[in-house]
């Protein structure tokens, strides 16, 4: 059965800046604009990094007013949005716009899915976490990216795993620079707090005691910027700001590097095993165990345990890394069977159109 062109499917995130989410949203209206029509829907256009299908119909809901008064406005504007654009069905990212979309699409009465992309104790809000546990059960679906995060999901009846979908280039062109930086680790993500790159240099520095000729490639940008780069000073260290696409800094890195205290599912650890590239990272909750394999003799990559000598331990999965190499590229294609685009928008096709074929209550 083929979707028919008239649909019209809302596509809800507050804003498509460089993150994991945005990522994975502009891509789904990308890839499903040649099936239905795309409008998507956003508070502000400020720091939009990725870019859209020319097919895709951006609408800006701003509103000047913050807090529940801003919200409660975004909740209007979305349903007189869905009504007058005619909207099918919504797909909302992220927790606090999946709240705000679930209600909205009651009131317009078409079904919608909310999709989680942060790990369930990532609400710290006691107000938003009992909004989603009023709203959630009212979705035609919930989906999260890991079996783990799903447990949390036991108040809502229609919760599935839905990883995100990856594309990536794996042969393009390569930029001169990289070649005076080889061999490096790649690391990347917005640099703040949670994203541990704090530890991830101090591992560096403890492993360029051993392996003085590998250079520490960063990319992102954030809070703690420049606080890293001080701390970085003296190492073969080089910060890379934000990259639209790191295919061709995967393809070149020697491993790829995780220091993060929480990943829903990452992106970057996929993305480099579909380039062929290993990856080390933090076994933290709840992605990379997902991601990474470790069993027997199909291992793709090194989980670290975190514990108070995991700064350690990172820097000496670092060295195995660099002396075992080999054994671990040649397990690298194991991500294609779960993580590739094809796979994943096959899914994605499948549960629109279940939801399109359910009358909302």
């Amino acid at each position: 059965m083929n979707p028919t062109k008239q649909k019209t499917l809302a596509i809800v995130i507050s804003s498509l800046r460089m993150g994991g989410a945005e990522r994975v949203a502009s891509f789904v209206a990308n890839e499903l604009a040649s099936q239905y029509r795309i409008v998507l829907f956003v508070w502000n256009e400020k720091e939009r990094f990725y870019p859209l299908n020319s097919n895709v119909e951006i609408r800006i809901l701003a509103t000047k007013n913050r807090g529940v008064l801003g919200n409660t406005l975004r909740i209007f504007k979305l349903w007189r949005a869905f009504k007058s654009e005619k909207v099918d069905l919504s797909i909302s990212f992220i927790h606090q716009t999946n709240i705000l979309s679930i209600f909205a699409s009651k009131m317009a009465r078409i079904p919608c899915i909310a999709t989680e992309h942060s790990i369930f104790s990532a609400l710290d809000s006691k107000f938003w976490r009992i909004l989603r546990y009023l709203t959630y059960p009212l979705a035609s679906c919930i989906t999260t990216l890991t079996q783990q995060d799903l447990k949390h999901y036991h108040f809502v009846k229609n919760a599935y795993v839905l990883p995100n979908p990856v594309e990536i280039d794996c042969n393009p062109h390569t930029p001169p620079i990289l070649e005076s930086y080889r061999p490096y680790i790649l690391s990347a993500g917005r640099m703040i707090s949670s994203k541990g790159f704090d530890e991830l240099i101090e591992a560096f520095r403890i492993f360029s005691a051993e392996f003085p000729q590998y250079s520490l490639l960063l990319a992102g940008d954030g809070i703690q910027r420049q606080a890293l780069e001080e701390q970085a000073k003296g190492l073969k260290c080089k910060f890379l700001g934000k990259i639209e696409s790191l295919a061709p800094y995967y393809a070149k890195a020697e491993f790829f590097a995780l220091a993060s205290h929480r990943e829903a599912l990452s992106n970057v650890l996929i993305e480099s095993l579909l380039c062929g590239t290993p990856v080390v990272s933090y076994d933290c909750p709840y992605g990379p165990k997902e991601i990474i394999t470790c069993d027997g003799t199909t291992h793709n990559g090194i989980l670290v345990k975190m514990d108070a000598k995991r700064v350690e331990s990172l820097a000496a999965a670092f060295v195995e890394m660099a002396q075992n190499r080999k054994d671990y590229v040649k397990n690298t294609t194991l991500a294609y069977e779960r993580f590739s685009s094809k796979i994943v928008l096959e899914k994605w096709q499948q549960l629109i159109l279940d939801c399109l074929n359910k009358t909302p209550t």
